[in-house]
């Protein structure tokens, strides 16, 4: 998805490709924040904190 959208980008100029390009890169590292952050409110509430 993220190829065909820098291609269309490449050809075209137009800003929408690349727009959808930063939002998927965004939810990208958000979806890997999570789990990080949920695993450490795990070792939190087994340490007693």
């Amino acid at each position: 998805m993220l190829d065909l959208s820098w291609k269309l980008f490449c050809m075209t100029g137009a800003i929408g490709p690349y727009l959808l390009i930063k939002e998927i890169e965004k939810e990208k590292g958000e979806e890997q924040k999570q789990p990080n952050d949920s695993r450490m409110n795990d070792i939190k509430e087994h340490a007693g904190a």
